[in-house]
């Protein structure tokens, strides 16, 4: 079920919605069940990999917020149920002609708050555009966030609105990712331990304006939320020295990557404070989309359709140093052999 909230102050609009429905007089548009009147929004979200709408698999809540020609918040909906509906959309009542930016942002929701969100302001009738932003929570230091995160969508569109019934669509974009990293021996007979390795992507995304690019440079800690050691139970290759049998298991969630702000990805060996890998995360992963979509897509858009991502790294245990031939990002062998980690 679909419950839309309209959070716009109704008395603001008041002296003016008198004197728009006088002057319509006895069009079509006005009707007991507005059907016909104001703006029908719906939402698209096929920026991703496989390019199909996954808008209802992503999202359950959706807030929209309307600009005025000025960059002034004239309208702001908020719904919940986005993913429960077959053809969701929200409608507007009441938008006069004139030109617009329609701006949406899109999340999961998880009722058991193991999850974080964004934070949102609070808007009022006549803020300015610049005041919508979203921004990543942290943990008490204020720069480390070591949470899973729902899903965030972001859209814009900048458009006329005429008279009589409309309709539009806004082409979502996700701003969050999830990262995968995998630490494995580089021969049989070696156990690795969970406790000796720590990861941490530092970046200055944490802070998104109202269209989803960088608001200010806001730096971020993010550290995993899910992390131990893998083991091989089975039976088959027990005692075999030549056998691989344990894997360090790491998940990290993040915010919009930005290619050209260079975070970095850094595993640090715990017993010593030794950097083990310190390498620009996005170029790492852009390195996946040069075999499927380097004609089609810039390395921005590459990053902003792939949301997860898992990386295998290969260490030798037994003094610390990488297998340095390869690492595997999202099933891709990528040669270190000239890589300046």
């Amino acid at each position: 079920m679909v419950m839309i909230r309209r959070i716009n102050r109704i008395s603001r609009w008041v002296p003016w919605l008198c004197g728009w429905v006088l002057a319509l007089g006895l069009t079509s548009c006005i009707k007991d069940d507005l059907s016909e009147c104001g703006v029908e929004v719906r939402f698209r979200y096929t920026y991703n990999m496989v390019e199909t709408d996954a808008f209802r698999q992503e999202v359950d809540r959706v807030a929209l917020y309307v600009f005025d020609a000025g960059d002034r918040l004239v309208a702001q909906q908020e719904a919940y149920g986005a993913g429960e509906a077959d053809d969701f959309s929200m409608r507007l009542p009441f938008l006069p002609a004139g030109d617009y930016t329609f701006v949406a942002w899109a999340n999961s929701t998880d009722r058991q708050g193991e999850y974080a969100d964004f934070d949102f302001p609070a808007l009022e009738i006549g803020d300015s555009k610049e005041t919508l932003t979203a921004r990543l929570p942290r943990e008490a230091d204020g720069i480390t966030h070591q949470s899973p995160l729902n899903s965030l969508l972001n859209g814009t569109l900048t458009a006329s609105v005429g008279d009589g019934p409309r309709s539009m669509t806004i082409d979502m974009m996700k701003c969050t990712h999830t990262l995968r990293i995998i630490l494995m021996p580089i021969q049989g007979g070696q156990t690795l331990d969970e406790a000796n390795y720590s990861f941490v992507i530092a970046d200055r995304n944490g802070w998104l304006a109202h269209n989803a690019e960088p608001h200010k440079d806001d730096w971020v800690a993010y550290r995993p939320y899910y992390q131990e050691l893998s083991v091989d139970t089975s039976t088959d290759y027990a005692g075999d020295e030549a056998a691989i049998s344990s894997a360090v298991v790491t998940e990290l969630n993040t915010s919009r990557l930005i290619y050209d702000d260079e975070p970095r990805l850094i595993i640090r060996d715990t017993r010593d404070g030794r950097e083990m890998l310190n390498i620009n995360l996005t170029w790492l992963l852009s390195l996946k989309a040069i075999g499927e979509h380097r004609a089609d897509w810039s390395d921005q858009e590459y990053l902003d359709r792939q949301d997860e991502y898992a990386m295998t790294f290969f260490i030798d245990a037994d003094n610390g140093t990488w297998m340095q031939n390869r690492i595997l990002v999202n099933g891709w062998v990528l040669s270190l052999e000239e890589i300046e980690l």
